[in-house]
């Protein structure tokens, strides 16, 4: 065997030893590889804490999974819109204007009334008076006095004070002022049905502004148009609302059903991009009804449910029985994880099991575990539970890895073979020769011929006599 032949061999053999050592110094406690690789001790809390928290209870919603989203206004049934409902833009509504009813002693005459006018001790000089577009009334003894604007009372003083200075009525004129008819038909007439505009404002007409009434209640709103309108009509009138909310239709537009993207988000329109994977039913509706605040002005309910799943999983790898997918249905440990991948096999290496595990916000963390203390010692205390997703790999040994080195490198190199075994094999020529000395030769199969004269003795042989 040459000198380079012994030394490769010699080479290879510190490397199997120098990374056996290595592997035999791996600490026992849990590892986590920080992000400039250097490895970092953790406990259990540690590695709840890098996880997102404890393990939720409910199921979390995975890459592929179909959810069913419905959204709703809160309080609100069809056919019934309470009070403290907020109006939205694109609601429609029935504006009705009526006169307000019972005790009004401070009702101004308007236009179109009709006005009943009674002399005391002249009842030849009664009538019955309509007020004009203009606000007069006819007075034939009087001519055209203004009755718009005046309660009964103030208009009855007016004719008391002018009758008086004509001297038409002897003594002092006793007169009453009645409104026997109030024209409702300038209020019909301002009645609309009318659409809530983008700038969240109505136009009622004879109403000369506008009349803002988005993100107000239906009360408020109401209350609103009375104030303008009073602006307008001399006698405040009293305002109804109808309103057909439009906020319906929007919702519907935003319901369906969504299947999640490999980025983990889901696209709901008006809303935009939603993360939702790695998170919980309960978690996504309230992100969801967290969104949708910003849509309405009144409270939006979300429906969340998860009609299609893939299931959770977790994948094993490296040196087991059967590398690939399991379904994550409880919650094992990562020594479950590989007795469920069919265990271990000789090139295993135990004592540093990596575990590559995403918290929900996308972070990932790398574990080493010494899952070979657990195995064999029962020191159980870093075989972490997994979650889903969680990648299991179990690395070679470092014998392995040497051998793997030889059979790659040394083998395809070198044309030699190296085996173990060495076969001594020897001939004795019956030919009488002169001489003593014998020849050896070695070949490059451990094969060794001799050639003896007959009566010389047998050579020694290293591995004894053949």
């Amino acid at each position: 065997m040459t000198g380079i032949q012994t030394g490769r061999i010699t080479w290879v053999a510190a490397c199997v030893v120098a990374a056996t050592i290595a592997g035999c110094a791996s600490t026992q406690r849990g590892i986590v590889v920080m992000e400039d690789g250097r490895p970092q001790p953790v406990t259990a809390e540690d590695v709840n804490e890098m996880s997102g928290g404890e393990e939720p209870q409910e199921y979390l919603v995975q890459v592929g999974d179909q959810l069913a989203v419905g959204f709703e206004v809160k309080d609100y049934r069809a056919g019934d819109v309470p009070w403290d409902y907020k109006i939205e833009v694109g609601d429609r509504m029935e504006v009705r204007l009526t006169a307000e009813l019972g005790d009004r002693p401070l009702y101004r005459i308007d236009v179109g009334d009709l006005i009943g006018i009674s002399f005391l001790n002249n009842w030849q000089m009664n009538s019955n008076k309509t007020v004009r577009p203009d606000g007069y009334i006819t007075m034939p003894e009087l001519g055209d006095v203004k009755a718009a604007g005046l309660t009964p009372m103030q208009l009855q003083e007016t004719l008391i004070s002018l009758f008086g200075q004509t001297g038409i009525i002897a003594g002092e004129p006793h007169i009453t002022v009645n409104v026997d008819f109030s024209n409702v038909d300038r209020l019909e007439n301002s009645s609309r049905d009318v659409v809530v505009r983008p700038d969240g404002a109505i136009r009622i007409p004879q109403v000369k502004t506008d009349v803002r009434v988005a993100g107000l209640t239906v009360a408020d709103a109401g209350e609103s148009i009375r104030k303008e309108a009073a602006k307008v009509f001399r006698n405040p009138p009293e305002v109804s609302l109808v309103v057909f909310p439009f906020i319906n239709s929007v919702l519907e537009g935003m319901s369906g059903t969504f299947t999640v993207r490999p980025d983990g988000k889901v696209s709901v329109p008006r809303l935009g991009e939603i993360q939702v994977a790695g998170f919980g039913v309960t978690e996504m509706r309230e992100s969801i009804d967290t969104l949708a605040s910003d849509i309405a002005f009144n409270d939006i309910r979300s429906a969340v449910d998860v009609i299609t799943v893939t299931g959770s999983r977790i994948y094993v790898g490296g040196e087991v029985g059967i590398a690939g997918v399991y379904p994550l249905a409880a919650t094992p440990t990562a020594l479950q994880a590989i007795m469920m991948a069919r265990g271990l096999n000789n090139e295993s290496r135990l004592n540093t099991v990596i575990v590559v595990r995403r918290n929900p916000e996308g972070n990932p963390h790398v574990f080493k575990l010494d899952l070979h203390a657990a195995l064999i010692y029962g020191k159980t205390e870093n075989d972490i539970p997994l979650r889903a997703f969680d990648i299991v790999y179990v690395p070679k040994k470092p014998v392995a890895k040497a051998n793997l080195f030889v059979e790659q490198y040394i083998e395809e190199i070198v044309p030699f073979d190296n085996s173990l075994g060495v076969n001594g094999t020897y001939y004795l020529n019956k030919q009488r020769t002169e001489t003593d000395s014998f020849n050896k030769n070695v070949g490059l199969n451990g094969t060794t011929v001799f050639n003896r004269p007959l009566g010389s003795a047998l050579p020694t042989f290293p591995f004894g006599t053949p």
